[in-house]
């Protein structure tokens, strides 16, 4: 078992912070220069000002905190943008879908405005203002039999869990012609192999644009 430790402090200087988050390329320093405004870069900086009020240092409280028991290789900016696959919007593809899954109540917000006509809701906006430039579209809730995915009971709680990869072939091969991706919303628990109790989310790497949390 697990034994619980002292609160730990996950923080970096101000330089470590900046390199990490705007790079030390130059190529990609322009590019930080030329894509966000002056309010922008007053948000950013935040996150690498000592005095920072608006950003708080991250308390790691346990040895089952999820950094420490699933540790992962850091990564700056640079890794990620050198190493990511990235899918550009097109012409014909410039919409990000949400996919109820399941009769929830706390989803009928989503198809409630996709038959009004648009994301006026809190996650599509949500959605909208982080990805800038894309349009969000919501599609009709479908029921869990409509998918024919694997599931299984909790060990835990006896709760039904559905299989992750059940779900993201669904989406993929149900995904609309102007969709850069669809993503999967429900409230049920996910697994994504036996080994696993449970997973938050889960996405197709690649040319499949799709994901489900």
């Amino acid at each position: 078992m697990l034994q619980c430790k002292h609160a730990q402090e996950f923080s970096f200087g101000p330089r470590a912070l900046k390199d990490a988050l705007i790079s030390t390329n130059p190529a990609l320093q322009e590019l930080y220069a030329k894509a966000f405004s002056r309010a922008e870069k007053l948000f950013l900086s935040e996150a690498y000002n000592p005095q920072r009020t608006l950003f708080c240092t991250l308390l790691i409280r346990t040895a089952f905190d999820w950094l420490l028991s699933h540790p992962d290789a850091p990564e700056d900016f640079e890794t990620f943008y050198h190493a990511m696959l990235r899918r550009k919007q097109s012409y014909c593809r410039k919409h990000i879908y949400l996919q109820p899954i399941g009769k929830a109540s706390s989803l009928s917000h989503l198809e409630r405005n996709r038959r009004e006509g648009g994301p006026k809701n809190t996650t599509g906006s949500c959605v909208e203002s982080f990805f800038l430039g894309l349009r969000v579209k919501c599609l009709p809730s479908i029921p869990i039999s409509s998918i024919h995915c694997c599931y299984r009971h909790s060990q835990d709680s006896d709760r039904v869990q559905l299989h992750a990869d059940g779900i993201l072939n669904f989406l993929k091969n149900n995904k609309p012609m102007d969709a850069l991706c669809v993503l999967g919303l429900t409230l049920l628990d996910l697994y994504p192999c036996e080994t696993w109790s449970f997973t938050f989310s889960k996405f197709l790497p690649g040319q499949g644009g799709t994901g489900v949390c």
